[in-house]
C-alpha cells in the first residue's frame, strides 16, 4: 500500500502509525537495544553511562597548535626570549656544561712481577688456566 492510498483510508492516525511500524519491523527486524554496563540485583538501581568521551571530543586550537594565534591570545604577556636559543642539532653548534669521562692510565712497567710460584706466576707461564 503506497503513501497516499494509506493517507485516502478512514484509519485512525494510530492505525497507520501501528501500520508504519510493523512495516519497519518486517524490513528491518527487531532492533535490541544495547547493553552499556553490567547490571546489579533485582533490589538495585544501576546507572550507566558511556566513559570514553574523547572520541566525541574535538580539540581546540590551543591544543592542537600551540603556536597558533587563538594560543598566543591569552591575555598574558609572553615573557621576553633573552637568550637566542638553543643550536643543538644545527651544524656548527658548540655547546658546554658537561665533562668528558675520565681516562683512566695505568703505567704497567710500574707494577711489580708476581712473585716465583704464586699463582699469577703459574698463570702467565700458561701452566695454570685463568678464571
Amino acid at each position: 500500500m503506497s503513501v497516499q492510498a494509506m493517507a485516502q483510508t478512514d484509519q485512525s492516525p494510530d492505525d497507520r502509525v501501528a501500520e508504519v511500524l510493523a512495516r519497519a519491523h518486517d524490513t528491518y527486524g527487531a532492533v535490541e537495544p544495547r547493553k552499556t554496563c553490567n547490571g546489579g540485583s533485582d533490589d538495585e538501581i544501576v546507572v550507566c553511562a558511556q566513559t570514553d568521551s574523547s572520541k566525541y571530543r574535538v580539540p581546540s586550537t590551543i591544543d592542537s597548535d600551540p603556536g597558533s594565534r587563538a594560543a598566543l591570545r591569552t591575555g598574558m604577556p609572553s615573557p621576553p626570549q633573552l637568550d637566542r636559543g638553543s643550536c643543538k642539532g644545527q651544524p656548527g653548534c658548540v655547546t658546554g656544561g658537561w665533562a668528558p669521562p675520565p681516562i683512566y692510565y695505568i703505567n704497567l712497567k710500574a707494577l711489580p712481577e708476581a712473585p716465583e710460584g704464586s699463582e699469577a706466576d703459574q698463570v702467565a707461564k700458561g701452566e695454570k688456566a685463568s678464571r
